[in-house]
């Protein structure tokens, strides 16, 4: 790009080329199902570096004495990263995200369930309500657990079912499994 022009103006600019191939985006975007759950897979060098990081402080990890420890340092993590919303579907790699410290909700709950994944967790799933909402849902020690990434919140108990009162779940997944909600 021509190097006269000022950068309000640069923005602009791709404020109309977005528009204009919004459509285009949106189809080169789409992920099929398989391809969204491997997104949630622990397994990548990605996941595996930042598990390493997060959890320095504790080299002797144990699933079931520091599990909800291990959650509250994703947690801090996650709300590190700015959430922004497009006005279409676009996903962004988790080194991006890392890099750029910035996410849509949907990046940052399948973001969320990795970590929980690589934390042992193998009933974290991301889950879709029917108005597109993206939460995180996961149990431990008999409790279950919603993860709002929008607030940073985490609900427990009774108060997770509540989350859904308006907004019922439409389908959850993580890379184990896949479950449709619609009757």
């Amino acid at each position: 790009m021509a190097d006269f022009i000022d950068k309000d103006t640069k923005i602009e600019l791709y404020k109309i080329i977005i528009k204009r191939y919004q459509n285009t985006i949106n189809e080169n975007e789409s992920h099929s199902v398989s391809e969204i759950r491997q997104r949630t897979s622990p397994y990548s060098d990605f996941i595996r570096s930042l598990k390493a990081k997060l959890l320095c402080d504790l080299p002797n990890y144990d699933h079931k004495k520091d599990f909800l420890t291990a959650v509250h340092l994703a947690i801090s993590y996650i709300a590190s990263i700015h959430t922004c919303e497009f006005a279409f579907t676009f996903w962004m790699a988790f080194e991006d995200i890392e890099r750029l410290k910035i996410a849509t909700v949907t990046d940052k709950s399948i973001l969320f369930v990795a970590l929980l994944r690589s934390f042992e967790s193998e009933d974290a799933v991301v889950v879709m309500t029917t108005k597109g909402r993206a939460v995180v849902n996961f149990a431990w020690a008999g409790n279950n657990y919603i993860f709002v990434p929008e607030t940073g919140s985490l609900v427990v108990g009774e108060d997770s079912t509540k989350i859904f009162s308006d907004d019922p779940p439409a389908y959850s997944f993580n890379d184990l499994k896949y479950e449709n909600y619609d009757k």
